[in-house]
């Protein structure tokens, strides 16, 4: 029998220490757990921090949104996604520390690939950057009515708890809201380059519908339109029931009051 004279990285299943390296130092970014977080209408006293995550999420030059003025206003609908009321949100961040230190020396990413995380926000460690002040609103979105159209015009999670279901449980509470209202549609605008979120939405029957040159302010970056198939059908409630009941059975949890 010859013996094999191919390297290493050409033998059937060898996974090089560099990919290796990837997807450790990936799971170690992508926390799977989920939070006790529900979804509810915004109220006053929920401004500040929502004006926070605003901030955070989106460009210095994004033009805050006037969440006290359009609180009550019928055309707009803020969401919210909150941490439980017994819960805090210094255990909930003590308990990610907890979870990523145990993981830190066998994951600790190559050179490279820390440069690379960083460029993401995040630590060689799998951290994020955030503050440690006491919160307990994780992320929003944010929706306007016109005529048969639900739009919704900003959605964002705290930078420190993504990858966990917040973003779309959001989605899923904006739908519910929507629906509610009798819209019969919805749609967005999503940075070209945002994959993840088109893959949400996607998942959620939006489609792309065209470009918006220049949309973002930050780097001139282009946005791409979304918008969904019919909602107020019977064919789309049943896909939103399923996809209901995928995320409880993928995170164990839906709670959601609007």
């Amino acid at each position: 029998m010859l013996k094999s004279t191919l390297p290493d990285w050409m033998t059937p299943g060898f996974v090089t220490p560099v990919f290796q390296t990837k997807i450790q130092a990936r799971s170690a970014v992508q926390l799977q757990e989920s939070l006790p977080v529900s979804v509810r209408r915004l109220q006053v006293d929920d401004i500040d921090q929502v004006v926070a995550i605003e901030k955070e999420a989106f460009s210095p030059l994004w033009v805050s949104s006037s969440f006290k003025r359009d609180l009550n206003n019928k055309r707009a609908n803020y969401l919210v996604a909150c941490f439980d009321e017994d819960v805090s949100s210094e255990e909930i961040l003590a308990e990610i520390d907890s979870d990523q230190s145990a993981q830190e020396e066998d994951q600790r990413p190559p050179k490279l690939w820390a440069r690379v995380l960083g460029r993401l926000g995040f630590s060689s460690n799998g951290e994020s950057g955030g503050g440690d002040e006491a919160f307990d609103i994780v992320g929003y979105v944010s929706v306007w009515y016109q005529g048969d159209e639900a739009h919704i015009t900003e959605i964002a999670v705290k930078e420190t708890l993504r990858g966990r279901g917040v973003g779309e449980l959001l989605l899923i509470g904006s739908l519910k809201a929507a629906i509610e209202h009798g819209s019969k549609v919805m749609t967005l605008e999503a940075r070209v380059s945002n994959f993840i979120a088109h893959r949400l939405y996607q998942k959620y029957n939006f489609k792309s519908v065209g470009i918006r040159k220049a949309y973002y302010s930050d780097n001139r970056e282009d946005a791409v339109i979304m918008t969904t198939v019919p909602i107020d059908t019977d064919e789309y409630q049943t896909l939103f029931t399923s996809l209901q009941s995928t995320y409880q059975s993928r995170w164990g949890r839906m709670y959601i009051e609007i």
